[in-house]
């Protein structure tokens, strides 16, 4: 797995992004996406691919495995900060 799809690097970018709204950046929650980015991890270490991993992990954490609930909105940006993150080196 390549660091910017490392778990601790997914952490960071649903931080910095917060795609869902929890105001993690305003209230300091640092772990707030912890749980979530590890499975995220997991799932690209089984091959799935990055935009199918962040959709079924967010479909899964915060609506229930629901399909359908989550937008290309909600996760571009953290598709984008993976990009950026991975190609500055950081």
């Amino acid at each position: 797995m390549s660091e910017q799809s490392s778990a601790a690097a997914l952490s960071r970018a649903l931080f910095y992004t917060d795609p869902m709204n929890t105001c993690c950046q305003e209230n300091d929650c640092f772990d707030e996406y912890d749980a979530i980015a590890a499975d995220i991890a997991e799932r690209l270490e089984n091959g799935v691919f990055i935009n199918t991993a962040l959709f079924e992990a967010i479909q899964d954490w915060f609506y229930d495995g629901q399909e359908g609930t989550v937008s290309e909105r909600k996760v571009q940006p953290v598709i984008e900060w993976l990009n950026k993150e991975g190609s500055d080196g950081s």
